[in-house]
């Protein structure tokens, strides 16, 4: 079980759920779920499932994954008034399966030419594959060896990545690779606008996030105007604030919804 919430924490949440309209946007691999080698077998913690339930009563909740948006859906199986972000910023359930960004010609050409050349590089490597997504090609190494997995990745970032008009990003055991600029804090900035145009404005944002590429989203919001920014596990950050595990990330959910019941 997770221990109380750092002091300095609870008082952060206590002064962001007293704001009016807030968003709570999450990552959700070793986040709402820890990680699993199999990535279709991520699923959140009960507890975390049970929090979100409460809490989009009140609130504007957000996944920010750099899944794929059916793929996010599947795995995570939010409440319905759940926005779901996917592919690192470049769709949007608000927008449609493709988030309202479609690529052009030499933008799909140059999507299948990561594809095949990640492919060629896991060809005959054990543990590593190649996803597609409709942005991006992934290369996974999480089940290859560490000798497979450090060549494979040194080989896509001195390879693919460098070429033009591809935009990268190192997470932890992936690389990938976009046809157009991926980033976390680009497409929660993007929701935060949309949402404030749909109604009264989104006074504060709560990101909380575990992988590298979620520093991106921590640097794009301001804790001295209320955004609250917390890293789940360890590893240097830009966060202000810092928790264990998905059971402590469950833990928060459950005391925002406690603070945020009166402002229903």
């Amino acid at each position: 079980m997770p221990g109380p919430l750092d002091g300095d924490l609870d008082a952060a949440l206590a002064r962001f759920t007293g704001r009016g309209r807030v968003l709570v946007a999450l990552d959700f691999d070793g986040v709402l779920s820890p990680i699993v080698d199999e990535p279709s077998a991520a699923r959140p913690l009960p507890a975390a499932a049970e929090a979100l339930e409460r809490l989009v009563a009140s609130t504007d909740v957000a996944l920010v994954s750099g899944r794929d948006l059916d793929d996010l859906r599947a795995c995570a199986a939010p409440p319905a008034a759940v926005v779901l972000v996917g592919g690192h910023g470049t769709q949007s359930s608000l927008e449609g399966a493709a988030g309202g960004q479609s690529l052009s010609e030499a933008e799909s050409a140059l999507l299948e030419r990561l594809g095949t050349e990640l492919d060629a590089l896991v060809e005959g490597v054990g543990g590593a594959h190649v996803e597609r997504k409709p942005m991006s090609a992934v290369l996974h190494t999480r089940r290859a060896s560490r000798p497979d997995a450090e060549r494979l990745t040194q080989a896509a970032l001195a390879g693919p990545a460098t070429w033009e008009g591809v935009h990268a990003l190192r997470g932890k055991e992936v690389v990938e690779l976009g046809a157009v600029e991926l980033g976390k804090g680009a497409g929660l900035l993007r929701l935060r606008d949309r949402l404030t145009a749909d109604g009264p404005a989104v006074e504060a944002v709560l990101f909380a996030g575990d992988d590298v590429t979620d520093e991106d989203a921590f640097a794009a919001l301001d804790p001295a105007a209320g955004d609250v920014t917390v890293k789940v596990g360890d590893g240097e950050t830009g966060a202000a604030f810092r928790v264990e595990g998905p059971a402590d990330v469950a833990a928060l959910l459950h005391r925002l919804a406690d603070l945020r019941t009166p402002h229903r």
